[in-house]
């Protein structure tokens, strides 16, 4: 007996000492992720995997560490498209300089986060992986504003004949509005089962669950052979992963209607550009596709 409690011990030195090895170990000398000191040591191998992608085309420099933690923070070199794989069971502050200002950001354990730009091309760090192959998030959820909605629905020039497809339709409101406001039938898609559940009870709420029906799925496993307009509001790399299935599945003539961002590839099917001015006074772009 004693015997095998002192080869437990041994083994659980050996994973401690390992895990020292992979902390220290600089980014880029190996695959496997960097591990951080776990609160409970018997979970040291299971440790879920906070990603860090980045989605920007420069070197992005930070410095890492568990929040609360008196270590010194790790510094990190990410390079174009390279994901950082950070495995722990603790939330992790994230410092960096975006370009303006020191910039502090909250990664929690087992999510997925991208570096990218935002609208003044600044870098940020964003939820969701926008892009990895290993992962079906297309984009963060973030509402459109209803202004924007509208302007969305009069650009694509919707009415009761259309079939409206929403690819991360979020709440649902771009689907509820072309239901209300012109009769149009619709479809919302997102991979997030809660969203679907809120969209259901969004569209009932309006009375239109007749016209309307929202499916929780990956998109990127999606058919919408059928939708005569679709709206969009994903990053750009997730708008590219999508690009072969507008052109496989949707017929000619379908309108594709994109809040802020434009389709890779497509410069030459951009029917026009519109900036609309929300209840904030914040400023959004609308781009009109047609296939």
């Amino acid at each position: 007996m004693k015997r095998r409690a002192a080869l437990f011990i041994l083994l659980v030195l050996a994973a401690a000492a390992a895990l020292v090895f992979l902390v220290v170990l600089p980014a880029g000398r190996s695959a496997r992720p960097v591990v951080f000191e776990p609160s409970d040591a018997s979970a040291a191998l299971f440790l879920p995997e906070t990603t860090l992608r980045n989605a920007t085309k420069e070197t992005v420099q930070y410095t890492v560490k568990q929040r609360g933690s008196s270590r010194a923070p790790l510094l990190r070199t990410l390079k174009d498209g390279a994901i950082d794989r950070l495995a722990t069971d603790e939330p992790l502050e994230i410092v960096f300089h975006n370009g303006s200002r020191e910039i502090r950001y909250a990664a929690y354990p087992g999510q997925p986060y991208s570096f990218r730009y935002n609208d003044r091309s600044e870098v940020f760090l964003y939820p969701g992986s926008h892009g990895r192959e290993d992962a079906a998030d297309l984009a963060p959820f973030v509402s459109t504003p209803m202004p924007v909605v509208a302007r969305m629905l009069e650009m694509a020039q919707v009415d009761k004949d259309d079939i409206l497809y929403d690819i991360g339709c979020g709440d649902g409101r771009i689907v509820i509005a072309a239901a209300k406001n012109y009769g149009a039938r619709g479809v919302g898609i997102d991979i997030d089962a809660k969203l679907i559940a809120e969209s259901e009870a969004n569209a009932k709420k309006e009375g239109v669950e007749s016209l309307t029906r929202f499916i929780a799925m990956d998109a990127t496993k999606a058919r919408f052979s059928e939708a005569t307009v679709v709206a969009v509001y994903l990053l750009p790399e997730s708008l590219e992963i999508l690009r072969p299935q507008f052109e496989s599945q949707l017929r000619p003539g379908v309108f594709i209607v994109s809040h802020n961002y434009a389709i890779p590839g497509w410069e030459d099917r951009l029917v026009r550009t519109e900036v609309v001015t929300d209840e904030n006074d914040r400023r959004h772009r609308v781009l009109l596709y047609e296939t």
